[in-house]
């Protein structure tokens, strides 16, 4: 008789094959949730109204809170890139692009455990290099990344609630995203 592993089981037996710095496991209560965010992407933020991952073209944020509610877990997890100069842009968006990679690998991981239902949210999509948002479809719906704060979650404000390390150095950049799955 074979005895049924807990989630927290599952996920290690596979976590460290990937290049994770940290993880933690949530609950969506553990998230720092704002509708204020969408004011911050509206005013502040350069993707906004120009990506399918980012507000206008996010649903609703009380659809969005909700979605992320719906789910019993979270898994909140961090990669470092290494850069010449953290100031570089483009270094750090080719750093971005691996933890893009990274967290559509884990995503996959996680369907094959825990079903297809796995929401996965980062620091915004970049799968090609102009978005074809507003005028053709998303190119790529099925692996599009949508932002943590187009679903109304503070980042800075659970990274801190959490206790999971944020801070870059000139040679480093540190990227998060968040996996929402049942078990």
């Amino acid at each position: 008789m074979s005895e049924k592993r807990d989630f927290k089981e599952k996920i290690e037996a596979f976590i460290y094959d990937f290049p994770v710095c940290e993880f933690f496991y949530l609950t969506p209560e553990d998230l720092v949730f704002s509708d204020k965010v969408r004011f911050i992407c509206e005013t502040e933020c350069t993707r906004y109204g120009k990506c399918w991952a980012c507000p206008p073209a996010a649903p609703p944020i009380d659809k969005c809170i909700e979605r992320c509610r719906n789910y019993q877990h979270v898994f909140l997890f961090s990669t470092v890139g290494e850069v010449s100069d953290s100031l570089n842009m483009s270094a750090c968006l080719a750093a971005k692009r691996n933890h893009e990679e990274v967290t559509l690998q884990l995503r996959e991981r996680f369907r094959e455990e825990f079903g297809e239902d796995v929401l996965a949210l980062s620091t915004g999509c970049t799968l090609c290099d102009t978005c074809a948002y507003p005028a053709e479809p998303c190119r790529h719906p099925d692996k599009r990344l949508s932002t943590i704060e187009s679903h109304g979650i503070l980042l800075l404000g659970t990274v801190e609630k959490v206790g999971a390390c944020y801070e870059c150095t000139s040679e480093t950049v540190v990227f998060f995203s968040l996996l929402f799955f049942n078990d």
